[in-house]
């Protein structure tokens, strides 16, 4: 346990990251007591071995706040949000990017002089969708999604979604916690909101690329109210907290809430975890040959089994995978009318990919890919 080792006393608590090698890099803020190397006082990013003690190889980091949440991009390196306006003594917004040794970015400058990101996206161009409350410099709404560009600009060409809390009479701002890309460049989002852009949305809703609200699918109330101990002491709970793919094509959603209504069908027995199916909206699956195709693991961060059966024999037969943006990235060719392909995704950044099977030149079946960090 790294609380019980001498140079190290956690206080306030963040994010934390896990190194494939088993290291541990952790935020919030918390004391270090290690004056040989001149770690003495609050820190905010801190290294640790994989046996769980202070990693005394690495420059832990300061700021004058707690950063509460942060990423790992596909180039190693980290977005990071929190409460600071400063990071080792530099000037950062809410939304700041460091290097892999937790060196500030100077390249990267987000104009957000207020609010927290709970969620990130990097799309394969470089693009990162953001999930939380913001306040870009120049106005005054409240937004639940942004889109930024590379240096951390925000992109123009996406509309940032408006949100209301009203059920929360204590804290009324509306945020996005979690983001679930779909593979025909739509996402989903859950959170803590009531509506989005005038719309009722029960914490959880579709968006396409560009960022404006679908009628697609969640257009129901959502999730539902829940009050943890009395009206007269606490204030309502009513979020959805994260959304999880299954391997079987399903999804998790969790958070604090009682009941839950998709539009067509109101459950108030739903508790806090409820499956979801069908979220593959817009991904067809079609199998009018008699065709199928399982991948497995799926999600996965490494190679994956493709197990395809054409019912039909191979006319320049192959699998072909595609990006949130539809772009075809690799292409193999399926030489048998029924086998097993290795498809290797540890190149591939993380996020939702299409992976089709084609015969004869017409797509036969498609479902939906998980790359995980």
């Amino acid at each position: 346990m790294v609380s019980a080792f001498p140079l190290f006393a956690g206080l306030q608590g963040g994010d934390y990251h896990v190194f494939p090698d088993g290291r541990v890099l952790m935020s919030g803020a918390h004391t270090l007591n290690d004056p040989v190397r001149g770690f003495v006082g609050l820190y905010n990013l801190i290294w640790f071995t994989n046996t769980g003690y202070l990693d005394t190889t690495r420059v832990h980091r300061t700021s004058n706040g707690v950063i509460y949440n942060f990423k790992e991009q596909p180039d190693g390196r980290f977005l990071c949000s929190g409460t600071m306006t400063t990071y080792d003594g530099q000037p950062v917004g809410k939304v700041f990017r460091i290097d892999a040794a937790g060196a500030l970015d100077p390249t990267f400058n987000a104009p957000l002089p207020w609010g927290q990101a709970y969620a990130y996206h990097t799309l394969a161009d470089g693009r990162i969708m953001l999930g939380g409350y913001f306040k870009p410099e120049g106005t005054t709404d409240t937004l639940c999604t942004l889109r930024l560009m590379p240096d951390g600009t925000v992109d123009p060409s996406f509309h940032p979604v408006r949100g209301a809390a009203t059920f929360a009479t204590g804290s009324p701002v509306p945020y996005v916690l979690d983001i679930e890309p779909l593979a025909d460049g739509r996402c989903v989002i859950v959170g803590r909101f009531d509506q989005l852009e005038g719309e009722v949305r029960g914490g959880i809703a579709l968006l396409d690329e560009h960022g404006d609200l679908l009628e697609d699918a969640f257009t129901g109330e959502g999730c539902g109210l829940y009050i943890y101990q009395s009206p007269s002491i606490d204030i309502p709970y009513k979020a959805i907290t994260g959304i999880t793919p299954a391997p079987d094509g399903s999804y998790y959603i969790h958070g604090g809430y009682h009941g839950y209504d998709d539009g067509s069908t109101n459950d108030p027995q739903q508790r806090m975890v409820s499956r979801l199916h069908g979220l593959d909206v817009g991904v067809r699956e079609v199998a009018a040959t008699g065709a199928s195709m399982l991948l497995y693991p799926n999600p996965t961060n490494g190679p994956v089994t493709v197990q395809c059966d054409l019912q039909a024999v191979p006319g320049n037969a192959h699998l072909a995978v595609r990006d949130a943006l539809g772009r075809e990235l690799t292409r193999l060719p399926v030489p048998t009318r029924q086998g097993q392909l290795v498809l290797d995704t540890r190149s591939m950044a993380p996020g939702a990919y299409t992976v089709e099977l084609v015969n004869a030149s017409s797509t036969v079946i498609t479902q939906k890919l998980i790359v995980r960090p």
